[in-house]
């Protein structure tokens, strides 16, 4: 099937150059078979090995590819926005340059949009490869934040869709600084369809999420989408005030009726370790939120970009 609508390929990378070659050849085959108008979008997240050297005779060769190199690491969902803003395609695929993203995938999710679709979005339907923390973190996180956001978050699915123009735009609209792009597609909507693909194993590289990563994209998400923590801690305290009131009126009776009782030392220590614990929970939830509103408030430009590197700027001495 050929399509004549101009699709746009984006797809971060930081330190692959083990698998961009192979990327690119696979991804550039599939373009050039079903595409009669095509980019690509290579976004450099600031690498530090050979990504950008092995990448220059494609770009050399083929006027389509276009390469956006960072100033320094942003992190992959910066990345993304970079490539987003940079579109110009009627359709746009956001995918990882590390080949568990199949190009061959492109065309069928491309059909979908003659359904009506604005996303397409790519389901895994193996993990079996990947670690079992790692799976389990990955469940963990779909279903804390589906309940804490209120947002349908669909199980095993990441950034690897499709996108409309509409929805680019959309997004395009929307500069907070904290970012996570699956949240933000949730938020803009559109009619979307879920096409399921097995993810092979890592050609080449190695993973860029580890743990900390991982808990940090979690909690970035609840709290830049959710008052829900905020409600929590209201519902909290009033209920904490409540069982404090209960526990002074049973201390008050049992003093009416028994003035050489025990003092309670054991107990009020143990409440005012609760408290005190509570408190400071509220604290740095508190303090969670003050520090998104201030990095918003800087209004600082997402991201830098170094270099733009095209055929002519190769030409020209890259």
């Amino acid at each position: 099937m050929i399509f004549d609508d101009k699709i746009s390929v984006i797809a971060p990378m930081y330190n692959e150059e083990a698998i961009i070659e192979s990327f690119l050849i696979k991804t550039l085959a599939v373009l050039q078979c079903h595409f009669t108008d095509y980019e690509v979008i290579l976004v450099d997240d600031g690498s530090t090995d050979r990504s950008l050297a092995c990448c220059a005779p494609f770009i050399k060769s083929n006027k389509n590819i276009r390469l956006l190199a960072f100033s320094r690491n942003y992190g992959h969902e910066i990345a993304s926005t970079a490539g987003l803003d940079h579109a110009t395609g009627d359709y746009v695929i956001l995918m990882d340059a590390d080949l568990q993203h199949p190009p061959e995938l492109i065309p069928e999710m491309m059909a979908k949009t003659a359904e009506g679709y604005d996303v397409v979005c790519a389901r895994r339907v193996n993990r079996a490869h990947e670690p079992r923390l790692k799976r389990f973190l990955a469940k963990i996180f779909y279903r804390l934040t589906s309940k804490m956001t209120g947002f349908d978050m669909q199980e095993d699915t990441g950034n690897f869709r499709l996108l409309s123009r509409k929805v680019v735009d959309s997004l395009k609209k929307m500069k907070e600084s904290n970012r996570h792009l699956l949240m933000l597609f949730a938020y803009v909507g559109f009619k979307t369809a879920t096409i399921p693909f097995h993810c092979p194993p890592r050609q080449g590289g190695s993973s860029k999420y580890n743990l900390k990563k991982l808990i940090n994209l979690s909690l970035d998400s609840i709290i830049s989408f959710s008052a829900r923590p905020l409600r929590a801690m209201s519902v909290l305290s009033f209920l904490i005030s409540l069982a404090m009131m209960v526990y002074a009126g049973f201390t008050l009776i049992g003093k009416l009726f028994n003035p050489s009782g025990s003092e309670g030392l054991v107990s009020i220590l143990f409440f005012i370790s609760i408290l005190f614990s509570v408190l400071f929970l509220f604290l740095a939830i508190i303090s969670e939120y003050i520090s998104r509103i201030l990095v918003e408030t800087k209004n600082r430009p997402l991201y830098y970009i170094k270099e733009e590197i095209t055929q002519e700027t190769i030409e020209h001495g890259f």
